[in-house]
């Protein structure tokens, strides 16, 4: 993946730097977690729910 920037609207950082400091991570890492687990997901393969990140769940097959 390349380097970017990316802009996180305050209220935004306030959550995402919640959730870091629960996983003992900086919000910078946290995000670039979150972004790297978006673009996996980009695949079309579905992963077992116990691979998933804490928070997320793998969709139904109905939607």
């Amino acid at each position: 993946m390349t380097e970017g920037s990316v802009s996180v609207p305050p209220e935004q950082y306030e959550r995402l730097a919640a959730l870091a400091a629960a996983r003992g991570v900086t919000p910078e890492a946290q995000l670039a977690r979150l972004i790297d687990d978006a673009y996996e997901g980009l695949d079309g393969d579905a992963e077992p729910p116990e691979s998933l990140p804490l928070g997320v769940s793998a969709p139904d097959d109905g939607e």
